[in-house]
């Protein structure tokens, strides 16, 4: 799938990154972790961008070493975006996300939409 848009769209000045939602593990299929993959596959096209590294750093840092939250999330996720040529977020499956998780998601993707005229 992500080859093929690539393929069709010039490839080299595009970053892609997909998830894919999977009925099996539903539960540990939050918001945030989605986010998180949104942005692992960003980071695993070439080196981490220092405000990630440090992102990261901080949120090990917290009391207990808390994970990272979704407005911490899509703080960096615009960042990257914004960094980035052009951008298409690919979702898998999203049918197999939970109910309760959808319409946060959605309005997530809105927002980097309206906010990121390259995704």
């Amino acid at each position: 799938m992500i080859g093929s848009l690539c393929d069709r769209l010039g490839g080299g000045d595009i970053a892609a990154p997909d998830v894919h939602y999977d009925f099996l593990t539903q539960q540990e299929q939050t918001v945030a972790n989605i986010l998180g993959a949104i942005l692992k596959n960003f980071v695993g096209r070439g080196d981490t961008p220092e405000y990630l590294r440090g992102a990261f750093q901080e949120g090990k840092g917290k009391v207990g070493g808390r994970e990272l939250r979704t407005p911490d999330l899509m703080g960096m996720l615009r960042n990257t975006i914004a960094s980035a040529p052009r951008v298409f977020i690919c979702i898998d499956a999203l049918d197999e996300c939970l109910p309760n998780h959808l319409p946060e998601f959605l309005e997530l993707l809105g927002n980097i939409l309206c906010e990121s005229p390259r995704a």
